[in-house]
């Protein structure tokens, strides 16, 4: 089946939010941080290729940051993180790892300097309460900041925290003007957990000025992230992939953010856990034509 409206506003929103972070104006990221991968045997990836996990999650994809992540190292030789150039070797920024060929072993030295988000982004599709309760969340920093280790009771499937969860919470079509034209109505909410309090407020007070600013569509096939989150087009950046929409995209406006640290005393009864929850929603607009 075909990608859908609700889809692609998604994902939109997931690379706006994604890009938002990164912008100078919040710089949620780290640079220059000594990163050492090793040989895991990842169940999740065809049995052509090796699995090499770094020790940070949510590497930075977008070329738009003050220091990029070109490559890595594989003993003293610098390899690009260009797959069509490099010999079909993935870089998985969302999972911090590097995917190799199968042939090139499992034994391999690789390492590079990394620039890595400070605050993870994810696309949820659940329900809030039943994503809290049954999912699994590690705080970075577990033996130093951002680190990650596998050990027999990490879960692979775990969130690692900060991070802002993005799930579309509701929608509806409002008859707009003659022809055919609506108002899709949207809510994007955007759940923000951490321990770390400052981190908390500031993606607080950044997200919640973002009102009346827009949201580029990128059509769902044009998403940039592929195979185990490798990027399609190396170098990637956010502000190419808006720009290659032409000079009218679709777009969806913020007309309202409202910011909440209030939880329930049901939820936090069920949570159980020691970290702060903030939720946004973002109210957005969409001019558009659903039966043309």
């Amino acid at each position: 089946m075909k990608a859908q409206f609700d889809q692609n506003l998604l994902s939109s929103f997931y690379l706006w939010l994604e890009n938002r972070l990164l912008k100078s104006d919040t710089k949620a990221y780290l640079t220059g941080l000594e990163n050492n991968f090793r040989y895991v045997d990842f169940d999740d990836i065809p049995t052509d290729m090796v699995g090499y996990q770094g020790e940070y999650r949510q590497l930075v994809a977008d070329y738009d940051v003050d220091v990029v992540n070109s490559g890595f190292f594989v003993g003293d030789a610098f390899i690009t993180g260009d797959s069509s150039a490099n010999g079909s070797v993935y870089t998985d920024y969302n999972n911090g790892r590097i995917l190799f060929p199968s042939a090139s072993g499992t034994g391999l030295s690789v390492s590079g300097t990394y620039s890595v988000k400070e605050v993870n982004t994810y696309i949820s599709h659940d329900d809030d309460l039943e994503f809290l309760v049954h999912s699994d969340f590690i705080e970075n920093g577990q033996d130093s900041p951002y680190f990650y280790n596998e050990t027999g009771i990490l879960d692979k499937g775990s969130y690692f925290l900060p991070a802002c969860f993005v799930s579309l919470a509701s929608s509806e079509n409002e008859e707009f003007s003659f022809g055919g034209e609506e108002n899709t109505q949207s809510r994007v909410r955007v759940m923000v957990l951490t321990k770390d309090s400052y981190i908390l407020d500031s993606v607080i007070s950044r997200l919640r000025d973002t009102v009346r600013e827009k949201v580029t569509h990128v059509p769902y096939e044009d998403f940039p992230y592929a195979y185990s989150y490798s990027v399609k087009d190396f170098p990637y950046t956010y502000t190419g992939v808006v720009g290659d929409q032409g000079d009218s995209p679709l777009c969806s406006y913020i007309d309202r953010v409202t910011a909440s640290k209030v939880v329930s005393e049901a939820l936090r009864e069920k949570l159980n856990k020691d970290f702060s929850i903030a939720f946004l929603d973002f109210d957005l607009s969409t001019y558009r034509f659903p039966r043309s």
